[in-house]
């Protein structure tokens, strides 16, 4: 489910249970994300992961037993309704039910899953949006979430930059977070936000360069800069393979509540980094995440 940096989440922890399990491909409902006139498909299959397949159905409903697709069916249609769907303890009370019938829709309640032998399918359904899942074989993602395409000619300047020690990535994702439609539950990371993030890292890092990367890049340009220090700027639309790759390669970071950012993050390979994020992850306040975790986080409230 979702774009880029939710895939890399399925994925990374499909590719664990793949290690338990000896398999070396799988399917997944992926929508396409690339940009297809850099990559001509979807984002996750320009690096070098294992082979995997996309399908456009709920695997659920085409691959479950009888009794799987009918609970699973009632689990969708009741979380539909109004009064049900916005109960959290209705939804959760479900969530247990489905998983009598080897459907587990977080996949982080309970971890029976991973010890559990049937001869039924097991359906594991979620965003998986937390690195206990799989930091047991970061080594193994650092590898596989290798673009196969080389670095871009263009941005070597930017390459440079972020091999200063001091260099920090800055993520300003601007764009849909702004809308109608998701600001009331998106935007968290307001330009003060940023600005206390860069001066945090002055105090923090030595010789700091800013490296910023963005949706939004001229209102970037026009907001956020470092008087006294060198600042970079992506030039905004670059392919999300070359812009990870980018993101990664710098020392530290100051991100935005993105996966996309959290993975640029989690793949920078310097052991004493530092990653400013904001406190809360979603405005929402009934909403929950545990994306931001670790001794090189700091959290910050604006």
């Amino acid at each position: 489910m979702g774009r880029l940096g939710n895939q890399m989440f399925t994925y990374a922890f499909a590719r664990v249970i793949m290690e338990q399990c000896g398999e070396k491909t799988f399917t997944a409902n992926f929508k396409r994300c690339g940009h297809k006139k850099e990559t001509g498909d979807d984002g996750l299959s320009c690096f070098n992961v294992l082979p995997f397949t996309t399908v456009d159905y709920d695997i659920i409903l085409r691959k479950g037993s009888k009794l799987q697709q009918a609970a699973y069916l009632i689990y969708v249609l009741l979380g539909r309704m109004p009064v049900v769907g916005h109960s959290d303890k209705f939804m959760s009370y479900l969530e247990r039910w489905l998983r009598k019938v080897d459907i587990h829709i977080t996949g982080a309640a309970d971890p029976a899953y991973r010890t559990h032998r049937t001869k039924k399918s097991i359906f594991i359904r979620g965003y998986f949006q937390d690195k206990l899942f799989f930091d047991d074989i970061r080594p193994v993602l650092l590898r596989e979430f290798t673009p196969i395409l080389p670095p871009m000619e263009h941005n070597k300047a930017l390459y440079k930059a972020s091999a200063r020690p001091g260099s920090v990535c800055v993520h300003v994702r601007r764009g849909d977070f702004l809308s109608n439609t998701y600001k009331k539950d998106f935007y968290v990371c307001t330009p003060e936000y940023f600005q206390k993030a860069i001066r945090v890292m002055c105090q923090r890092v030595k010789n700091p360069c800013f490296i910023f990367f963005s949706d939004d890049i001229e209102w970037v340009r026009k907001h956020l800069y470092v008087d006294g220090y060198p600042c970079f700027y992506e030039r905004g639309n670059d392919p999300a393979w070359e812009i990870m790759r980018l993101m990664s390669s710098c020392n530290h970071f100051i991100i935005s509540n993105s996966t996309f950012a959290w993975w640029a993050s989690y793949l920078g390979e310097r052991k004493d980094k530092i990653i400013i994020t904001p406190e809360h992850w979603y405005a929402n306040p009934k909403w929950h995440s545990n994306l931001p975790g670790g001794d090189e986080y700091i959290r910050l409230t604006i």
